[in-house]
């Protein structure tokens, strides 16, 4: 489904990503932890082409998307259409606050995708009862709690029929006893087949869902495994390291 070679991305003189070598298979869930800056959110932006690379490739369903090896740039429009297949979730939930939630689920379908009315809207409404938001669909973003919110940017991201949804640091912005709603989502669409990477600090969640498990620390991964291995005998001293201070203060 997505595959990444030497992939590098720069600000200015700060090398954020370095040397990222990565494949993501049809139907697997990817959970990426590390600390903050390690460039976990940097990568899931350069994949949707948030960010361009600076240097290296990425393929997603076999396709070259967004840039070369000679440094070709494609077009608004070839990145447009390579974009509707990579849903991508983010920390604040990012609502067009003038919509109504329903209106919100069914904007992409209806703006870039040219669907008629009665598809995106039976189509909004189906996914909009999968998350347990239906009853919930005339009602604006301001009027949702933050866990709501987040699981209407859910909906939105299913609605485009995407072939894999990044999740950047989900639950982060909620409250405590808002987390479990979220996380029930995303159990969900796991159990159904749905291709995820998932920047989180739930290591809880991670080991329970995630098939893999890959840990960045300085804008490299530094390890991967599956999540038994990866939590019960790491291998890299940064990783134990890491693991031991969160896995220590979770408790």
């Amino acid at each position: 489904m997505i595959e990444i070679k030497n992939l590098y991305k720069s600000f200015g003189g700060d090398e954020v990503l370095k040397d990222i070598r990565l494949n993501v298979k049809r139907g697997q869930v990817l959970g990426i932890i590390g600390p903050s800056g390690s460039g976990k959110s940097t990568l899931l932006r350069c994949i949707n082409n948030l960010e361009l690379p600076t240097k290296g490739t990425i393929h997603i369903n076999g396709k070259l998307a967004y840039q070369d090896e000679s440094g070709k740039v494609f077009s608004e429009t070839e990145i447009s259409i390579t974009r509707t297949k990579v849903g991508m979730v983010f920390q604040h939930f990012n609502l067009f606050p003038h919509m109504t939630v329903l209106e919100n689920v069914y904007a992409g379908p209806k703006f870039v995708l040219g669907q008629d009315e009665k598809e995106y809207r039976s189509e909004a409404l189906a996914i909009l009862e999968s998350v347990g938001l239906a009853e919930k669909r005339d009602q604006y973003p301001e009027q949702l709690s933050g866990g709501q919110q987040q699981r209407v940017g859910i909906a939105r991201a299913l609605a485009m029929k995407p072939d894999v949804i990044l999740f950047d640091e989900v639950t982060s912005a909620l409250d405590p006893e808002l987390v479990g709603e979220v996380l029930g989502v995303l159990r969900k669409l796991a159990e159904a087949g749905m291709t995820m990477l998932i920047v989180t600090h739930e290591m809880g969640f991670v080991r329970q869902v995630a098939d893999r498990v890959i840990f960045m620390d300085e804008g490299r991964i530094v390890e991967e495994n599956n999540p038994a291995e990866f939590f019960d005998n790491p291998q890299n001293e940064r990783t134990k390291s890491f693991l031991s201070s969160v896995l220590s203060h979770t408790d």
